[in-house]
C-alpha cells in the first residue's frame, strides 16, 4: 500500500524550515522526504511556469518519496509555500485526515528581505529591494512573477484557516526567532506536540544556512535551476550539501542593509496584521520592527 505523509511543515518560507526539516528528519521515529519543497498539495500560490520552484504533481512520484519509510510513526515532508496556499490545508485533511501541521513564522519584514536576498543569489539583474516588493505587489495576479511577494507575510487569515481545519490539537505554531534562540527548547515542544520522547539536547547550532554571496553566475544557475537541486537533495544529504555549499559555492559576505524606505514600508504594510496575529495566537510576538 502507498503510504502518505501525515506530518507537514507547512511554512513560512524562509522561516527555518529546512532546519526543522533536518532536524526532525534525525528523529527515530520520524520519517522526513529527502526532497524538500514537493509542494504536491499547493495548487493556487505555484504555478507550472515557476522559475524557481517546480511542484511534484504527479500521485505516484509524490508517494515514492516516502517508500522508504518503512514503520515510521510519522512521515513527513517541508513546503514552506502551504501556509499561503488558500487551498492547501483542506486539501491536505481531506487526503490524509488526521495529519499534524508545523508551521514557523518569522517576523514578516525581515523574512521578506531574507528571500530577496536569497533571489539575488539565484537570479541575476535583480533590482532594489523595494522596486521587487513593487513588482511583487504589480504580479500578485501570476504566481510565477510575484517573486517578492509581501502578501505571504500576512499570516493571521493563513494561521487562521489552518486552526480551522487542523484545530490546535493537530497544528503547531513556531516563531522563528525563538527557535534559534533556543534549538533544544523549542524541538522539546515540537516533539511534545508530535508525543515522541527523544533527548534533544545535542541538537545546537544553527542548521539554517547564513548569508553568503554566491561564486558568481554559474553558481546562480545552479542555484536557480530546480532541476539541478532536486537531483542533489535526491542523491546527496543536507549536511553534505551545505557543506559543499559553504565551503566552494558561496563566500562569506556582509549582509545588506535593509533600504529604510523599504523596512519603513512594510512595518506599515504589515502592522495590524501582526496585531491581529497576536490576538489570535494570545501572545506578543519578539518581532522588533513592531515592538521595538
Amino acid at each position: 500500500m502507498p503510504i502518505w505523509p501525515n506530518l507537514f511543515i507547512a511554512g513560512a518560507p524562509r522561516c527555518g524550515t529546512s532546519s526543522l526539516h533536518a532536524w526532525l528528519s534525525a528523529i527515530p521515529g520520524i520519517y522526513m522526504s529527502r526532497i524538500k519543497e514537493p509542494n504536491f498539495f499547493s495548487r493556487r500560490v505555484i504555478g507550472v511556469n515557476n522559475p524557481l520552484i517546480k511542484p511534484i504533481r504527479d500521485e505516484g512520484q509524490y508517494l515514492r518519496l516516502f517508500s522508504d519509510a518503512g514503520d515510521a510513526r510519522y512521515v513527513g515532508e517541508a513546503s514552506p509555500n502551504y501556509l499561503e496556499d488558500p487551498g492547501a490545508a483542506e486539501l491536505i485533511e481531506r487526503t490524509v485526515p488526521g495529519a499534524r501541521v508545523i508551521v514557523s513564522l518569522r517576523d514578516p519584514v525581515e523574512r521578506l528581505h531574507s528571500l530577496y536576498l536569497m533571489l539575488r543569489n539565484n537570479i541575476p539583474g535583480l533590482g532594489s529591494f523595494m522596486s521587487e516588493i513593487q513588482r511583487g505587489f504589480a504580479g500578485e495576479d501570476d504566481p510565477d512573477q510575484a517573486l517578492v511577494s509581501a502578501r505571504a507575510g500576512l499570516y493571521a487569515a493563513q494561521v487562521e484557516r489552518y486552526l480551522a481545519v487542523f484545530g490546535r490539537g493537530r497544528f503547531k505554531v513556531l516563531i522563528f526567532e525563538e527557535l534559534m534562540a533556543d534549538v533544544p527548547r523549542t524541538l522539546r515542544e515540537v516533539l511534545a506536540f508530535l508525543g515522541i520522547e527523544h533527548d534533544v539536547g545535542d541538537f545546537s547550532g544553527p542548521a539554517q544556512r547564513q548569508y553568503a554571496e554566491a561564486r558568481g553566475n554559474v553558481v546562480r544557475f545552479l542555484f536557480g535551476n530546480r532541476t539541478v537541486s532536486r537531483t542533489m537533495e535526491g542523491l546527496v544529504p543536507y549536511k553534505l550539501r551545505k557543506m559543499v555549499r559553504n565551503r566552494f559555492l558561496v563566500r562569506e559576505a556582509p549582509k545588506p542593509e535593509m533600504e529604510a524606505e523599504a523596512r519603513a514600508f512594510l512595518i506599515r504594510y504589515y502592522r495590524d496584521d501582526v496585531a491581529r496575529l497576536e490576538q489570535l495566537l494570545g501572545r506578543r510576538l519578539p518581532w522588533q520592527n513592531f515592538h521595538g
